[in-house]
């Protein structure tokens, strides 16, 4: 692994001070960050821009009177990770994951294929993440949040 990349929930967890993730998960973080091998990918910014539309439903984030735009950019200053650009590369392998595993959500398949091109671990704690990384270690590494 060269670094790891966080989903949403992970970043939002981290940055809002919850105490949920997981110990593995804020040991990785914590040496990533001193390594400046901690990622984010924009696609975090879309799928917390499609969450505040939505009813207030228990487990969504909620940014208080932050835009998802301007809650993002402060996350990404404060835990000094970097922003990953979806390149034609990670557009491809975005599509080539929904073939390979089935798997429907856009934002989750982002996430993978940013992985995998990569060669990140995700920083996770979605359980349809977890079943495809169980069923196929080689397809994708993960630490679970």
């Amino acid at each position: 692994m060269r670094g790891i990349l966080l989903d949403t929930h992970a970043l939002f967890w981290l940055v809002s001070g919850e105490d949920v993730l997981t110990e593995e998960a804020l040991v990785a973080i914590g040496e990533n960050q001193a390594a400046g091998t901690l990622f984010v990918s924009p696609i975090t910014a879309w799928e917390l821009s499609i969450a505040t539309q939505k009813n207030r439903v228990a487990g969504r984030p909620h940014l208080g009177d932050e835009s998802p735009a301007r809650w993002f950019r402060q996350a990404v200053a404060v835990t000094e990770a970097k922003v990953i650009a979806i390149n034609q590369r990670i557009a491809c392998e975005a599509a080539a994951v929904v073939i390979a595993t089935r798997h429907r959500d856009p934002g989750d398949c982002f996430l993978m294929a940013t992985a995998r091109v990569r060669k990140l671990g995700l920083v996770t704690r979605d359980r349809m993440i977890q079943q495809i990384a169980d069923a196929e270690p080689d397809y994708l590494n993960i630490v679970s949040c």
